[in-house]
């Protein structure tokens, strides 16, 4: 059956997702109990890649549970905004996995998937790819554009 009607008995469940997510994150050295957030609802971590902040959450909204995974890596600068934006929307057509966006001034790489057949590789893909552009973008755009990183505030 194709859509909404899918039998909820194979929505997998948010702990496995959980699991999944804290095994990759250990795996690259992160430590489980520093990075999980505390959160009214849904699961969080924060770690650090080189000088850019990674966000991770597993959230229910309504019927539907997601991954998410962000960065916010840059406050946008002063000026020169239209050549930043443009050198973002290359960036998006070039990326895999991630793209980049804005909220309230600040430069985001993000993804955001839905739980269903999601499996731990791709968890594992997402992570790498979202954390790895941060880490990357991060100083170049700073560097390009002005502003300032979103970790020096």
């Amino acid at each position: 059956m194709f859509g909404r009607n899918r039998n909820r008995n194979d929505v997998k469940p948010l702990e496995r997702h959980v699991r999944d997510v804290e095994i990759i994150l250990q795996k690259i050295g992160v430590d489980i109990t520093e990075a999980k957030m505390s959160l009214e609802e849904g699961y969080g971590w924060e770690f650090r890649r080189g000088s850019a902040s990674i966000e991770i959450y597993i959230v229910q909204r309504e019927d539907k549970a997601y991954l998410q995974v962000l960065s916010p890596i840059m406050y946008l600068p002063q000026s020169n905004l239209l050549p930043l934006y443009r050198r973002l929307l290359e960036y998006n057509l070039q990326m895999t996995s991630a793209s980049l966006g804005i909220f309230q001034d600040v430069v985001y790489v993000f993804n955001e998937r839905p739980l269903h057949g999601l499996d731990a590789d791709e968890t594992d893909d997402i992570i790498d790819f979202v954390s790895g552009y941060a880490d990357d973008l991060d100083n170049a755009l700073v560097n390009e554009f002005g502003g300032r990183l979103y970790l020096q505030a």
